[in-house]
C-alpha cells in the first residue's frame, strides 16, 4: 500500500500489547521495529508507529475473539459489568454493545446467567472503545 509516494507497512498487535513500553518485532512487510513508548501512550488501530526513508509503519490490532452482550436493558447491563468487573477485565463498548475478551470460563459462566443475550464475536479490541481502564491510562 502506498500513501503519498510513501509505502505502508503494518505492525500487528493484539489488543493487550496497546499499553506496552517496549516492542521489538518484525512488521507485515518483515522490517524490524523497535518502540519505546510512555506508558501513558497506548497505540490505537491505524495509528503511525514509525517513520523512516519512505516507509510509514501502522499500528493493526488484530481482531480477536470476543463476548458481547446484546441487551437494551440497564438492569442487565449493569449486571453483566459486574460480573466482568469482579474478573478485573476491560470492558468495551463497540458499536452500542459491552464486549469484553473471551476467556472460556467467564463465557460459560455469562451464557449461563445470560442466554443468548451474550454471544462469541470477532472484535478489534482498540483503547479508544475501553469503558473500564485497563494499563495504567484511561
Amino acid at each position: 500500500m502506498t500513501d503519498s509516494n510513501r509505502e505502508i507497512d503494518f505492525l500487528s498487535l493484539q489488543w493487550y500489547e496497546a499499553n506496552r513500553t517496549v516492542i521489538k518485532r518484525k512488521t507485515e512487510g518483515g522490517r524490524d521495529v523497535s518502540l519505546s513508548r510512555s506508558s501513558e501512550t497506548p497505540i490505537h488501530d491505524g495509528e503511525t508507529v514509525y517513520t523512516e526513508d519512505g516507509v510509514i509503519v501502522k499500528a493493526r490490532i488484530e481482531p480477536c475473539i470476543c463476548i458481547v452482550l446484546h441487551a437494551d436493558d440497564m438492569t442487565i447491563i449493569g449486571s453483566f459489568c459486574f460480573d466482568v468487573g469482579n474478573r478485573h477485565l476491560p470492558i468495551f463498548l463497540i458499536d452500542d454493545k459491552i464486549v469484553v475478551s473471551y476467556d472460556g470460563r467467564l463465557f460459560q459462566a455469562l451464557s449461563g446467567k445470560y442466554g443468548d443475550k451474550v454471544q462469541m464475536e470477532t472484535k478489534v479490541l482498540d483503547v479508544k472503545y475501553a469503558i473500564k481502564a485497563f494499563g495504567n491510562y484511561l
